[in-house]
């Protein structure tokens, strides 16, 4: 059974209880960046919070399209150094669960990092 927790701080939004190990993978001993970039990452989570579906005005926020799982967006930093990507889902339109976070370097991360997400996707729906 994959469980899910409310991020601290959001009204709508959770995280799959991987994703905080998977953002410390991401970043390794770097806490310097790691700070840096969570700040950035917290900065979109509000927008997506108050938001919900509508976020996806952004150019931070995209629907992962030409995927086996048509429910999948991600949250992107076009301007980012290291290039991160977090992959989530809506529970419906306003409320949203982080799945899976990774740097992009190129198309077998993101389609590894899709493939991660849809089995913890998958995981959840069985629930």
């Amino acid at each position: 059974m994959l469980e899910i927790q409310k991020v601290v701080g959001f009204t709508r939004i959770y995280q799959a209880e991987c994703f905080l190990s998977e953002v410390d993978a991401m970043f390794g001993k770097s806490t310097g960046d790691k700070q840096r970039y969570l700040r950035w990452l917290y900065t979109w989570l509000s927008v997506l919070d108050d938001c919900g579906m509508e976020a996806l005005a952004f150019e931070q926020f995209e629907h992962l399209k030409n995927t086996d799982n048509p429910h999948l967006y991600a949250i992107r930093h076009p301007h980012s150094q290291i290039n991160e990507r977090y992959i989530y889902v809506y529970m419906d339109e306003e409320s949203a669960i982080l799945l899976t976070a990774f740097k992009e370097h190129d198309a077998r991360d993101y389609e590894a990092a899709i493939a991660r997400a849809a089995r913890i996707y998958s995981k959840l729906e069985e629930d």
